[in-house]
C-alpha cells in the first residue's frame, strides 16, 4: 500500500525549487564528466529535493537510477558496505531462502550469491563489478545515475578489514574513473557535513573533477507562499494563517522546512504565540546546555550575536590556541550548532532558530 492511499491532516510540502531542479536536470543531460556534490545546512531540503528530482527524472528519460540514503544504514565494516551496496539476483541465486534474505535486504546492484561471496572474500573487486554494471546499462541505451545521500557515513570503513585504504577513497577514485575518464555514469553525492565536503573541495584531484552546488533554506517569498496556502501545499484544513502569523513563523525559523513542518504540527492544539515562544526557549536551552562551562564555546558563539557568518581568521581576536579553536569549531559543526560552508569557508548558525537561541542566551546573561 502506498502512502497516497492514506488521508493525513498534514502532509509533507514541496515548495518551488524549480531553480534547483533545473540545475540537476541540466547536469544529467550533459555527458558525464564530473561528480556533483550537493551541500547545505541540515534540514534545508536536500534529500526531499533529490527524491522529487528522482521521481521527475524517471518519467522523462530512460534511466537506471540508484538512490542510496546512507543515513538510514548501519555500516561498521567493509563487509557491511559490500552487502548494502550489492543485493542478490533472486533469479540466479541457488542458495536457501534464509541466505537469500540475509544478502538481499538492500538492492543496489543485483548479483548472484557466488559473485557477492567472491567480493566479500576479496577474490573479486567490487568496483570492477560496478563498472561492468554501468557498461551493461550504456550498451542498452540506458543512462546510469548513482545518487548517494550522506556518503560520509562510510568515511571510517577500510577495505579488507582495515588492511588497505579507506573505502571512501577507493569510491572517489572509482567515481572519477566513471565520470571524467570513462563517461559511463552520472554521480551525485549529497551531504550536510561541511567538514567532509571541505576535505573533498580542497583535494586537488577531486576539485578538478567535481562540481559543488548549494541547496539552502527556502527564500522568504517561498516560505510565505507555503504558510499562506496551507491547504494547497500541506493539505491542512483545520486552520489557516494570517500574513502576520506567517511572518512570525518566518521570523522564528526562517526557511527551514523541517522546523516549519514541526511548528505547523503544534498549531493543531496550541496557539501560535505560545508555540513560537516555547520554540525560542527550547533553542535557548539547547545553547545553554551545549555551552555549559566551556569558555571557548561561549566566546565563539558570542561572536555570532553581531555577525551572520565568520571565517576562521575572524576568531583571531578571541586568543584561543589555533588547534583548540579548530577542534571547538569542528565540534560545533558536528553537533549542528554551526554550519560550515565548504565553498566559502565560513561558519554561521545552523538555522535562524539557532540564531535566536544564541541571541536570547547572551541577552539573558546581561540581565543577571
Amino acid at each position: 500500500m502506498t502512502k497516497d492511499k492514506f488521508e493525513y491532516r498534514k502532509d509533507t510540502a514541496f515548495i518551488n525549487r524549480e531553480k534547483e531542479l533545473d540545475y540537476l536536470r541540466g547536469f544529467i543531460n550533459e555527458r558525464p564528466e564530473s561528480i556533483l556534490f550537493i551541500h547545505g545546512p541540515k534540514s534545508s531540503g536536500k534529500t526531499t529535493l533529490l527524491y522529487k528530482f528522482l521521481a521527475q527524472l524517471e518519467k522523462e528519460q530512460k534511466l537506471d537510477v540508484k538512490f542510496f540514503n546512507l543515513r538510514k544504514k548501519l555500516i561498521g565494516y567493509n563487509k557491511d558496505f559490500i552487502r548494502i551496496f550489492f543485493g542478490i539476483d533472486y533469479g540466479k541465486s541457488k542458495g536457501d531462502v534464509k541466505e537469500t534474505r540475509e544478502y538481499g535486504i538492500f538492492n543496489f546492484f543485483k548479483l548472484s550469491v557466488e559473485v557477492l561471496k567472491g567480493m566479500e572474500s576479496g577474490e573479486l573487486d567490487p568496483f570492477e563489478i560496478m563498472k561492468l554494471e554501468f557498461v551493461k546499462q550504456n550498451r542498452k541505451g540506458i543512462k546510469p545515475v548513482l545518487i548517494i545521500d550522506e556518503l560520509q557515513a562510510i568515511d571510517h570503513i577500510y577495505m579488507n578489514n582495515g588492511k588497505d585504504r579507506r573505502v571512501i577513497i577507493e569510491l572517489f577514485n572509482f567515481f572519477v574513473a566513471m565520470t571524467k575518464e570513462s563517461h559511463l555514469a552520472h554521480i551525485i553525492i549529497a551531504s550536510s557535513d561541511g567538514y567532509f565536503l571541505n576535505t573533498v573541495y580542497n583535494d586537488s584531484r577531486l576539485k578538478k573533477t567535481s562540481k559543488f552546488y548549494k541547496v539552502d533554506y527556502l527564500q522568504q517569498k517561498d516560505a510565505m507562499e507555503w504558510l499562506l496556502n496551507l491547504e494547497k501545499h500541506s493539505k491542512i484544513k483545520d486552520y489557516a494563517l494570517t500574513r502576520e502569523e506567517a511572518e512570525k513563523i518566518w521570523d522564528t525559523v526562517g526557511g527551514s522546512m523541517w522546523e516549519i513542518q514541526d511548528i505547523l504540527g503544534e498549531l493543531f492544539t496550541d496557539p501560535l504565540d505560545s508555540v513560537l515562544e516555547l520554540y525560542k526557549r527550547k533553542m535557548r536551552g539547547i545553547i545553554d546546555f551545549y555551552i555549559e562551562l566551556s569558555s571557548g564555546r561561549k566566546k565563539i558563539l558570542k561572536c555570532f550575536v553581531e555577525n551572520d557568518s565568520l571565517g576562521l581568521k575572524d576568531f583571531a581576536s578571541l586568543r584561543i590556541d589555533t588547534d583548540v579553536l579548530k577542534e571547538l569549531l569542528k565540534d560545533m559543526v558536528k553537533n549542528n550548532i554551526l554550519y560550515f560552508d565548504p565553498t566559502d569557508a565560513v561558519y554561521y548558525p545552523q538555522s535562524k532558530s539557532y540564531r535566536w537561541g544564541i541571541d536570547i542566551y547572551f541577552e539573558t546573561l546581561k540581565e543577571k
